[in-house]
């Protein structure tokens, strides 16, 4: 049996770095996979800024959860945390249950050991709860966890439908392989533009539906990190030299500028040692920045402190800035850009 091949793109997390989400689309890869985050509601550090691409450029896509559960219970609560990370920019998309090796190893270190049973009562679990919100359940797979932890039988039974994307590297499928699928990840060495060093690719045999929420925001004018900000310098009570809020639109005119200008996030020395002196969500906006240019992960808190100020003297010398671990106008506008 052949599947006809309705289009092919990659599957991106921050351990890909920094991409180009216009690139990839212009190359002809129309459905791009994210990581919207992994165990109890830690966010890919790129999905935001993914995030924000794709939908801006109407690029469809399929989110997924890397899973750390070992109990029903956790989960429900993974199902929760991406459905609330798909809900900021489609109102409907596929989320994917990933459940891995180092999910199993994970579970081992703390006292559990998955059987089969639990591994599937744990994805009917995530996957009922995508459903349940409105969103398209698939489950991410491969040859040896069919085998040994998911009874696919029971999840669709348990389903009614659920959608396979199907993990195995090889050049040709067998026909029972390519029955079951609707996604099939070939390869995880696939060199593309608008990435940088090798990338999983995936062939999508079914249509699976994308809906975005509509964007503010304008392909040829629109910064995403610069909108970012000006939501960040918003939620944080800036306002410009008429005391009014930013308009949101993603360009560095003299309101945003002026709001630059009040702006400067560090970090509070006491005696030899540094602590916690900016808070909100500016600072969180620039740790993401931090992490995303640099290929860290920083915890993403709004809390300006030693690690924040590390990272930023770390970042002002990647940028040829003046190393002084503060992040003033000049800071943010070369994260803008970069």
């Amino acid at each position: 049996m052949s599947k006809i091949v309705l289009y092919e793109g990659p599957d991106l997390s921050y351990h890909n770095g920094t991409v180009n989400i216009k690139q990839i689309r212009d190359a002809g890869y129309k459905r791009i996979g994210l990581r919207a985050g992994y165990g109890k509601n830690n966010v890919d550090q790129k999905y935001v800024s993914n995030a924000e691409a794709c939908r801006n450029l109407l690029v469809s896509v399929i989110l997924y959860w890397f899973s750390y559960a070992y109990t029903v219970e956790m989960a429900i609560a993974e199902a929760e945390y991406a459905i609330a990370q798909a809900a900021k920019y489609w109102v409907i998309c596929p989320i994917a249950f990933d459940f891995e090796y180092d999910s199993v190893n994970y579970a081992r270190k703390n006292g559990v050991a998955i059987t089969k049973i639990l591994a599937t009562d744990m994805a009917i679990a995530f996957l009922k709860t995508v459903k349940k919100a409105g969103q398209i359940p698939v489950i991410y797979t491969n040859r040896d966890y069919l085998r040994n932890y998911f009874d696919m039988d029971r999840i669709v039974a348990e389903l009614g439908e659920v959608y396979v994307w199907y993990a195995r590297y090889t050049s040709k499928l067998s026909e029972s392989e390519i029955d079951m699928t609707d996604i099939w990840q070939y390869t995880s060495s696939g060199k593309i533009p608008g990435v940088s060093g090798k990338v999983d690719l995936n062939r999508f045999y079914k249509n699976l539906t994308c809906v975005p929420i509509p964007s503010d925001c304008k392909e040829d004018t629109c910064n995403i990190n610069i909108q970012d900000f000006q939501r960040a310098a918003n939620a944080d009570g800036y306002r410009d030299q008429n005391g009014n809020p930013l308009v949101e639109d993603g360009k560095d005119g003299p309101k945003t500028q002026y709001v630059r200008r009040q702006i400067n996030l560090k970090a509070k020395r006491v005696g030899i040692l540094w602590r916690t002196g900016s808070t909100g969500s500016v600072v969180e906006w620039w740790q993401r920045r931090c992490n995303e240019i640099l290929g860290y992960s920083q915890k993403v808190d709004g809390l300006y402190g030693k690690t924040a100020r590390a990272e930023t003297i770390e970042l002002q010398k990647k940028l040829n800035l003046s190393a002084d671990g503060i992040a003033g106008y000049n800071s943010l506008q070369s994260v803008f850009y970069n």
